[in-house]
């Protein structure tokens, strides 16, 4: 779990767990990187009102996308179609904050947010409630640049990363290694965000991020032993080099997830579409290569028999 900036993709805190530890679990002391002027935009599945008091008393503000569950009891209309919620902490959370000695508000209240996406609605929370300083139409642009942090995963998994499993075979290595590859990933982002902020200044993801790695991996050999105002000298053309050939201006991303690869056996579709099967690999790519006589991609619905082949 990581707090990274959307502007840099610089990452500013990670906690790492196991596969017995939740997503919001390992989010609650990443509040502590937070501060006054901070807004905290996260995706469904973290809102909750444990979750908002913990980076509220940071002085940070959050947006969180809200699933329908968790739209509180509403307060008050706002001018511009949104509204203000009440929610309360569930009794098994007061409980176990009781024993763990941390104090909870008795309620919170925040700003729900009603947005289509493909072609349904969605919300949004936020603890900005003041709808004449944060209208509700940019506070939804503002939520859609979320998908910003998705490309810093990039970065660090596939260009910077071996791009598969990783070496160590330990814990504790996996910890090391894991970190130092976000250490790295900070200080070349740092790099190219200097880049971008020499004269005349331009946005962090318009200078290429791969440029920049080999920019830094080409050089470090030839520093070894070198003096301070060589280092200088070297970093003020590395950097020149990394604002040559700019990337064009970000454009919106507007591409539903989708499964990249079709799986090979038949999907039941229960939820959606009862009854309805997905065919599998045979029916998306056929070949030329004889078939077994497991039927695959022609499964038999129940209730109904398949005629032979």
């Amino acid at each position: 779990m990581v707090l990274a900036e959307i502007g840099t993709h610089g990452v500013l805190d990670a906690r790492l767990g196991g596969y017995r530890d939740g997503e919001r679990s390992l989010a609650y002391p990443l509040a502590s990187s937070t501060g006054p002027g901070d807004l905290v935009i996260a995706d469904r599945g973290f809102w909750s009102v444990e979750f908002a008091h913990r980076f509220t008393v940071t002085g940070a503000n959050l947006l969180v996308r809200l699933q329908s569950n968790h739209l509180g009891t509403a307060q008050e209309e706002l001018a511009d179609g949104s509204y203000l919620s009440m929610a309360r902490p569930g009794q098994e959370v007061r409980l176990r904050a009781a024993r763990e000695g941390r104090a909870l508000p008795t309620h919170t209240i925040y700003r729900v947010i009603a947005f289509e996406k493909d072609g349904k609605v969605a919300y949004l929370g936020t603890t900005l409630l003041d709808p004449e300083q944060y209208p509700a139409t940019e506070l939804v642009a503002l939520y859609r640049e979320r998908w910003e942090i998705e490309l810093a995963f990039d970065e660090i998994k596939n260009h910077l990363g071996p791009g598969g499993p990783i070496r160590s075979r330990t814990p504790e290595g996996v910890r090391q290694e894991l970190w130092a590859y976000l250490a790295v990933h900070h200080a070349i982002r740092q790099f190219a965000h200097t880049a971008a902020l020499a004269r005349p200044a331009v946005d962090t993801d318009r200078v290429s991020y791969l440029k920049c790695v080999r920019i830094i991996r080409r050089s470090i050999p030839s520093q070894l032993g070198a003096t301070t105002a060589k280092l200088a000298r070297s970093f003020t053309e590395a950097r020149r080099e990394a604002r040559a050939r700019l990337l064009p201006a970000r454009r919106n991303r507007d591409c539903p997830r989708a499964i990249k690869k079709p799986n090979r056996w038949p999907v039941l579709r229960t939820r959606a579409r009862r009854g309805s099967v997905q065919p599998g690999r045979w029916a998306h790519n056929p070949t030329s290569k004889p078939k077994s006589t497991r039927r695959a991609g022609r499964p038999a619905l129940k209730g109904k028999q398949t005629p032979p082949p």
